[in-house]
């Protein structure tokens, strides 16, 4: 959506496909970093989400299961005096769809990219469905799959491939009057290896018991979790854990987090009296790090679609609205040339990303050993040198001249 309103800004002709309807719950950590704000003034929807009724956050706090704790500052990740913002995406997205539209963003709520067009070997544009079955075809010069974690675009051109590349096959095994068994053999797909090892929990909840103006962070066997709260006296509870203590507990979130989440001491202190408003929500997590930014001619990956980052960095937000701006610059530099946009939008992302996601990786090995984040919270709480290092370096920035 930033990137939307962004182009459109440009007097860029956008449509925005979305496939829920507005406003909507989301499975996130729902902390929006001190860096996001500058973002929100530059898409004009600083003013509305200030007003949203979201916690300010001056501090995130780190629990090992035993109870010891290291602060981090909002401040350290920006000069905005207003610190971090803990706002549901229900209200955030909602916020930024009606700024797309009142920019001139044609948005198509409820509506389903089933397909992809092509012209030659060029992305040309998506084919959609919505709720009631109605298909229609949208041209676009360039398309964007910002469709997170999913990659919803770039699976269904890999899909077109491999549906050009079978008839292909099929028509050489045709040629070639080899035997229905090797066709069989030349033709089928090998099983993915991809299992999903991790599964992120979330549910609004009642009862916390928890001072406002801070996010904590809870280590534990198997995962970690968030706490903060969000606008109406709510807190947000989002959770990390590996897929086979999942399965241990029938994926009952309730019971993970009194057998699993209560191990940490101070989770136990702020959530034994909780309860949630909600059902839970639940998604599979097959892995972090880069992914594909240009996965076809004229179609580009931007936010979780391009790059996920571990949540306990308090940067996922912040990564998907810099590389919607950073996307954003080159095509308006650069809209007749769109090779060009996709050589240098890699070396942007790389240069920009590449070193909080290295970093984050390291962090997120350690957040799952509780013995090692007992150590690491112990030694980082002597030294507040240490502290500001480790947490700056899962942020980056880039000069001006090197964000053209």
């Amino acid at each position: 959506m930033s990137l939307a309103i962004r182009l459109a800004k440009e007097n860029f002709c956008v449509t925005l496909i979305e496939r829920e309807k507005f406003p909507r719950r989301k499975l996130c950590g729902e902390f929006i970093s001190p860096e996001c704000l500058a973002h929100f003034r530059d898409l004009g929807v600083f003013d509305e989400m200030s007003a949203s009724g979201g916690d300010r956050i001056l501090e995130t706090v780190f629990y090992e299961p035993n109870g010891k704790s290291v602060s981090i500052p909002s401040k350290w990740f920006g000069s905005d005096t207003h610190g971090a913002l803990s706002l549901s995406r229900a209200e955030m997205d909602f916020r930024l769809l009606e700024k797309a539209r009142e920019v001139g963003v044609e948005v198509l709520e409820e509506t389903f990219a089933v397909g992809i067009l092509f012209e030659k070997e060029s992305v040309c544009g998506v084919k959609v469905k919505t709720k009631d079955r109605e298909a229609r075809e949208i041209s676009a010069d360039l398309t964007i799959d910002a469709t997170g974690r999913a990659n919803v675009l770039s699976k269904l051109v890999e899909k077109e491939v491999s549906r050009k590349g079978a008839e292909a096959q099929r028509k050489t095994n045709y040629e070639l009057r080899i035997t229905n068994y090797e066709k069989r053999k030349i033709i089928q797909n090998p099983k993915s290896k991809i299992q999903n090892r991790l599964v992120g929990f979330k549910a609004h909840l009642k009862n916390v018991n928890m001072e406002k103006g801070r996010c904590e962070i809870y280590f534990f066997r198997g995962g970690y979790g968030g706490l903060s709260f969000v606008e109406n006296g709510l807190a947000n509870h989002c959770l990390l854990i590996k897929a086979d203590v999942v399965k241990r507990f029938n994926s009952d979130a309730e019971k993970i987090v009194r057998e699993v989440v209560f191990q940490n001491k101070r989770a136990f202190e702020t959530l034994k009296n909780a309860a949630p408003v909600e059902n839970w929500l639940a998604v599979s997590v097959d892995g972090f790090g880069q992914k594909d930014l240009n996965p076809a001619k004229n179609l580009f990956a931007v936010g979780d679609a391009g790059a996920f980052i571990d949540p306990f960095t308090g940067s996922g937000m912040l990564m998907a609205f810099e590389s919607a701006e950073i996307l954003a610059n080159l095509i308006a530099e650069n809209q007749s040339a769109p090779e060009r946009i996709a050589e240098v939008y890699k070396i942007l992302h790389h240069r920009k990303f590449q070193s909080r996601l290295r970093v984050c990786s390291i962090l997120r090995r350690a957040a799952f050993v509780p013995a090692f984040a007992k150590s690491a919270i112990f030694a980082l709480s002597l030294s507040r040198n240490m502290q500001k290092v480790l947490a700056r370096s899962t942020r980056q920035t880039l000069s001006a001249s090197e964000n053209k």
